[in-house]
């Protein structure tokens, strides 16, 4: 099977970071310092699995008016990529960091309307890479003019084609896609209480929701938590990994990179558990960085051996057990 990894990038962005003391909505504040990354959850994905050296591609939008920062981050970085230009602005979104507290307060912007001409067009292009693809990766929100249930169709065309996929979504877009049976589904707290319109407070309601979730129809689910952790409920079993410790800089983007090393891990076979150490490493890696730079392979390999990994008993549980 290809081992090539495919993602999707189709509402990419320029993500500034402001560094402002202080911050307080409504009031007049002051920036200490700011940086520029190339951004969106696809871009971050792809930017995250190159570092780590797997053979990664990226498909998507770009608004015809300020992309070439993003073509030309992912050439220099070497990710190959296709992108159709659609008319307006690709989207421009401020992450507003208060240093004392490091809460970061995101301000994320509408960006361009996609065309129906060009949604097919992409679409063509999608199935057409199917046949070297090995994991699909479908990651971040849907611009306007792509339907909900878009990630949903691209899923059930990768099945199709024996090609496996991770999701990354939220809301509506997260629930017609769960349905449709991604290999991995990978949703943060909030998101996984959003979808199923409860709250998800401790550890043991995380692992049913996550087992909740996978009766849906994904093979494997992946909530994370935080600095909490995350849980892993599959076929094999369910594990939580508890993170390292570390110096938050910027949590922006630290569950783009545990997307990034759960495509990976879906691409060249490694057992659930391995996958989940390595992607809490990955997260843990990137929020100890500036901005949303993507982390690197040897920061990751630095922090895996301090990731704690439990192995859960399922029966303990309520509910059927899975696997």
């Amino acid at each position: 099977m290809p081992s090539q990894i495919l993602v999707l990038a189709l509402n990419p962005a320029l993500d500034r970071t402001l560094w402002v003391p202080g911050f307080t909505p409504g009031k007049t504040n002051r920036v200490q310092r700011s940086r520029l990354d190339p951004g969106g959850k696809g871009i971050n994905v792809a930017r995250v699995l190159r570092a780590l050296g797997a053979s990664v591609q990226v498909m998507g939008f770009l608004g015809e008016e300020n992309g070439d920062p993003i073509r030309t981050h992912l050439d220099q970085i070497g990710v190959p990529h296709r992108f159709l230009r659609v008319p307006g602005e690709t989207r421009v979104n401020l992450k507003i960091l208060t240093p004392e507290t490091g809460t970061v307060t995101e301000v994320n912007d509408a960006g361009f309307v996609v065309p129906p001409e060009a949604l097919e067009r992409l679409t063509a292009l999608v199935v057409e890479a199917l046949s070297e693809t090995g994991v699909l990766v479908l990651s971040g929100s849907l611009p306007r003019g792509v339907p909900a249930d878009y990630y949903g169709q691209l899923i059930a065309k990768a099945r199709e084609a024996g090609v496996r996929t991770v999701l990354d979504a939220d809301s509506e877009p997260l629930a017609l896609a769960v349905a449709a049976g991604p290999t991995v589904v990978k949703p943060n707290r909030d998101e996984a209480t959003r979808l199923l319109g409860r709250p998800l407070t401790t550890r043991q309601e995380v692992l049913q929701a996550a087992r909740d979730l996978r009766a849906q129809g994904p093979q494997t689910v992946v909530i994370s938590c935080g600095a909490e952790g995350a849980v892993l409920v599959s076929p094999e079993g369910a594990w939580w990994a508890v993170p390292p410790a570390i110096q938050p800089r910027s949590t922006v983007g630290a569950g783009d990179a545990m997307v990034a090393a759960l495509a990976l891990a879906l691409a060249e076979g490694w057992p659930p558990e391995e996958a989940l150490r390595t992607a809490t490493a990955a997260g843990a890696a990137t929020a100890s960085l500036e901005g949303t730079q993507p982390c690197s392979a040897r920061e990751v390999a630095s922090l895996r051996p301090l990731v704690g990994i439990q192995h859960l008993n399922l029966e303990s549980v309520t509910g059927r057990t899975e696997g």
